[in-house]
């Protein structure tokens, strides 16, 4: 867990620092923290529910003059996911942190459309079941690639806003037959973005 971590910190910085030094550019940054609703879409026909838990983590907003007036937001979240089986009667719980990059256009109402691909990396993953819980880790991939997709939105001109975003699950996640399956969910944040009225007008 411990590892897998510290290669999501280590992305994140990367990114952050390349687009940092790669384009000239003016920069913010934040937390975030909401709701998640996730599943799992099975290849088969498992009777599913979903896993609502809260996110929470870190974001970085930067606006490079060269893709004006399209601004990049990167993300350091920790993102509780997972899916209830009806009809097994249990809790399948995977945690992971995600790393999104999302491309944003922002509208004169103030309303930034966005999209961009999303890493997430699995710190841990259990099966709650008839009171026992058993780990799963072995039968999960460490790295899950998804599409995320949504709308944010400024509530105040200190910084505080609403993120509303969907993320589908491109790749599957687990390494066996049985869980053989992709992520998908709702999330909904609220996020502070420090020095935020200075950029207000882009």
């Amino acid at each position: 867990m411990i590892n897998d971590l510290r290669l999501a910190i280590l992305v994140t910085i990367f990114l952050a620092a390349g687009f940092e030094t790669a384009f000239p550019q003016q920069s913010e940054i934040g937390f975030n923290g909401g709701l998640n609703i996730y599943s799992l879409n099975f290849s088969d026909n498992h009777v599913t529910g979903n896993r609502s838990v809260l996110h929470y983590g870190f974001i970085g907003r930067f606006y490079p003059e060269k893709i004006a007036p399209l601004s990049l937001q990167t993300e350091l979240i920790y993102s509780p996911q997972g899916v209830k089986l009806r009809s097994e009667n249990s809790l399948i719980r995977l945690d992971h942190v995600n790393v999104p990059i999302l491309f944003q256009y922002k509208f004169d109402n103030d309303i930034l459309v966005q999209a961009g691909p999303q890493l997430g990396f699995l710190m841990n993953a259990w099966a709650d079941q008839d009171a026992a819980t058993y780990d799963l880790k072995n039968r999960f991939r460490k790295v899950d690639l998804s599409l995320s997709a949504g709308l944010s939105y400024p509530l105040m001109s200190n910084g505080l806003g609403i993120d509303i975003r969907y993320n589908l699950g491109l790749s599957k996640i687990s390494t066996d037959s049985f869980y053989r399956s992709r992520n998908r969910g709702l999330k909904i944040s609220l996020f502070y973005l420090f020095d935020f009225s200075n950029h207000s007008s882009r």
